[in-house]
C-alpha cells in the first residue's frame, strides 16, 4: 500500500472514530424524559389496584403498574447566556405531569437519574415546553442552537428514546431535510395552517417526541448543533417527520426566561375570551373546558369526577371517555372533570355565559361567571406560563368530602340491595273470599317470581309472575313500588265439590292474577326489608261460584 493511500485509510478511520464517539457523546445531552402523576390520581389508581387485586385480575394489575410507571418523551439540555442549564422538550411529553425526571444513559449501561425537574413554561399551541433543574443538579452540558438556516437535501440527525413495547431504547437516526418550511392545516375541519415545521427523514418513533433533530457542526458540542425540535409524524406517509425549527424554539426560550408580568392580565383577558365564546357552541363544551384546566384541577378532582361520569352520564360521553383513555389516561380524567363542571352549569339547555367580574393579582386570580342567571366562582392561576382554571364551583374544587359523600352513597346503595337478583318472602295473606292464608314469594333474576298461598287443604294455590319494581331512595330506606302480573294454578275444594255436584261443569282451576304494592327496606340492616300487596284475579278460567278474587298481603323478605 503506497504512503498517500495509507493516509487516507488512517484519515478516514480517525474520522469514523470521531463521529461515533461524537454520536455516542449526545448521550450526555440528550435524555429519557418520565413524568409522575398527581398524588391524588396515584392514590386512586392504588386503590383501584387493590380492588383488582383481590378480584384476582392480574393483567388488570399489571396494566395499572404499567400506567403508573408514566408516559416517557425525549428531552435534551440547552444553557442561557448566564451558564443555566434547562431542558427543552414538547408539551405533549410532559403535559399534565406532576413532577418529571430525565435520566441520561451512557454507552456503558451508566444511567443518571435527576429527578424534581420543574416546568417554566409550557406552549401547547407551539408544543413546547422548559423545565428547570432543582438547585444543586447539574447535567454534562449543553447543546447549542444551528445559527443558520437549514437546508433541504441537507443531512440531519434524530435522537431520543423511542419504545420498544413499553421499554424506552436509544437511538440515533440519520435522514436528510425534504422539505426546510412545511405547513399544514390543523386538521379536516380546521384549514388554519401549522408551521413552519422542517420536514425529514431522520427516524422518529413514538417516544422521540421532544428530542433533537441535528445537524453536524465541527466544534459544537458532541459535534452537532439543534435544528429542530422532533414533534410528530405523517401517517400515512413514508419517513415524513416533522420538527419545530430552532429560531422557533429559541424565541419560546427567550419569552420563558424573560417574563413580562405587565402583559399577563392581557394575557388573562384573552384566555377568558376564548374560554367563553367556546362555551356557547350547540354541542357538547367538556372537550373545550378540559383544555382550560390545570394539573393540579384534574388530579383533585379525577376520582370524583370518574364516578360521577360513569353514574350519571349518558353513554355517549361514558364511551368518549374510554375512547380519550386509548390515547391519554389522564387526558380522560380532564375530560370527566370537564364533563362535571359542563354538567353543573349547563342546566336544561343551552349554555348562556357572559364575565360578570375579575379580581387579584400576580399569578392568581378569582373570576365569576354568569351562566344561564346563576353565578359560579372561579379561580385561574398561571401554570406553566399560561392561565388555567384550578378551582371551579363546587364540583371542582378539590373538596375531598365530595368523595366521601360519594363513597357513603355507594355503601349506602350497596346496603340497601334493591336491586338484588335473587330474593325470598313470606307473610300473611288475607283471601277476601278464602280467608287466612300463608304467603310465600321467590323472585329470580329481579323480573321473575313464583308464589304460593296456602289456605289449609281446602285451597292452595301456586303462580309464577313477571314484575316490574321500582326505586325510591330516601336517605338510608328505600321505598320500592312493584307490580306484577301472572297466572295462579288454584287447588280449590270448594270447585271440586261443585264439578261432583254438576257434571255439566267446566273449565280449569287458572286465574290471571295483577298484584301491586309497596315495599321498604333500610340500609341498618342489609337485604332485609317489609312490605304489603294488593292482588286481584282478572278473570278465571272455570266457573267456581266462589274463586279467589282478591288478597290482601304483608310480608318480610331478604335480598342475596
Amino acid at each position: 500500500m503506497s504512503r498517500r493511500a495509507m493516509l487516507f485509510v488512517v484519515l478516514v478511520t480517525v474520522c469514523c472514530a470521531a463521529f461515533s464517539q461524537s454520536a455516542g457523546a449526545l448521550r450526555d445531552y440528550v435524555g429519557l424524559i418520565n413524568q409522575s402523576y398527581h398524588p391524588d390520581i396515584v392514590a386512586y389508581f392504588e386503590k383501584m389496584k387493590t380492588d383488582l387485586d383481590k378480584r384476582g385480575e392480574a393483567d388488570a394489575v399489571k396494566a395499572v403498574d404499567l400506567f403508573l410507571k408514566g408516559d416517557t418523551g425525549s428531552g435534551f439540555v440547552v444553557s442561557d447566556v448566564r451558564g443555566n442549564f434547562y431542558i427543552v422538550t414538547n408539551h405533549h411529553v410532559v403535559a399534565q405531569a406532576y413532577s418529571l425526571s430525565i435520566t441520561f444513559e451512557r454507552q456503558d449501561g451508566f444511567k443518571r437519574k435527576i429527578d424534581n425537574l420543574k416546568i417554566i413554561a409550557d406552549d401547547e399551541e407551539q408544543d413546547l415546553a422548559l423545565l428547570a433543574f432543582a438547585p444543586g443538579d447539574k447535567p454534562a452540558g449543553a447543546l447549542s442552537f444551528l445559527s443558520r438556516s437549514i437546508q433541504e437535501g441537507e443531512d440531519v440527525y434524530s435522537a431520543g428514546f423511542p419504545g420498544l413495547g413499553v421499554t424506552p431504547l436509544w437511538q440515533f437516526g440519520r435522514g436528510m431535510v425534504s422539505n426546510a418550511i412545511a405547513r399544514f392545516p390543523k386538521s379536516i375541519d380546521d384549514e388554519t395552517l401549522m408551521g413552519p415545521f422542517i420536514q425529514h427523514t431522520a427516524q422518529v418513533d413514538p417516544g422521540n417526541s421532544g428530542g433533537p433533530l441535528l445537524v453536524a457542526q465541527r466544534n459544537a458540542p458532541a459535534g452537532y448543533a439543534v435544528a429542530g425540535v422532533n414533534t410528530l409524524s405523517a401517517l400515512w406517509r413514508q419517513a415524513t417527520n416533522y420538527a419545530i425549527p430552532a429560531n422557533t424554539v429559541q424565541a419560546f426560550i427567550g419569552s420563558a426566561l424573560n417574563p413580562r408580568p405587565d402583559t399577563w392580565r392581557a394575557a388573562l383577558d384573552e384566555r377568558l375570551s376564548k374560554f367563553v365564546e367556546g362555551l356557547g357552541v350547540n354541542k357538547a363544551v367538556y372537550p373545550h373546558i378540559a383544555g382550560f384546566l390545570s394539573s393540579a384541577c384534574v388530579g383533585e378532582n379525577a376520582e370524583y369526577a370518574i364516578s360521577e361520569l360513569f353514574g350519571r352520564a349518558n353513554r355517549t360521553v361514558q364511551q368518549g371517555f374510554i375512547e380519550k383513555c386509548e390515547d391519554s389516561v389522564v387526558g380522560a380524567m380532564g375530560y370527566a372533570v370537564a364533563w362535571t363542571i359542563e354538567n353543573s352549569i349547563r342546566g336544561q339547555g343551552a349554555i348562556r355565559a357572559a364575565l360578570k367580574d375579575v379580581s387579584g393579582g400576580g399569578e392568581e386570580y378569582t373570576v365569576i361567571f354568569t351562566v344561564n342567571n346563576k353565578d359560579f366562582s372561579s379561580r385561574w392561576v398561571r401554570e406553566y406560563g399560561n392561565w388555567r382554571i384550578r378551582t371551579f364551583g363546587e364540583v371542582a374544587s378539590g373538596d375531598k368530602t365530595l368523595i366521601e359523600k360519594k363513597e357513603k352513597e355507594k355503601k349506602t346503595a350497596e346496603n340497601l340491595r334493591t336491586d338484588s337478583d335473587f330474593n325470598i318472602e313470606a307473610g300473611y295473606a288475607y283471601l277476601f273470599e278464602k280467608g287466612h292464608a300463608l304467603y310465600v314469594s321467590a323472585n329470580f333474576m329481579r323480573y321473575l317470581g313464583a308464589r304460593f298461598y296456602f289456605a289449609g287443604s281446602d285451597f292452595w294455590a301456586f303462580g309464577v309472575f313477571g314484575q316490574i319494581q321500582g326505586t325510591i331512595p330516601i336517605k338510608n330506606i328505600a321505598l320500592m313500588p312493584y307490580v306484577n302480573i301472572g297466572m295462579d294454578f288454584q287447588h280449590d275444594k270448594a270447585w271440586d265439590d261443585y264439578k261432583d255436584q254438576d257434571s255439566m261443569a267446566t273449565g280449569f282451576p287458572l286465574a290471571m292474577a295483577v298484584q301491586g304494592g309497596l315495599k321498604f327496606t333500610t340500609a341498618k340492616v342489609p337485604g332485609l326489608y317489609g312490605g304489603m300487596g294488593f292482588q286481584y284475579n282478572i278473570f278465571s278460567m272455570n266457573d267456581n261460584p266462589d274463586p279467589m278474587k282478591m288478597a290482601l298481603i304483608t310480608m318480610v323478605g331478604y335480598s342475596f
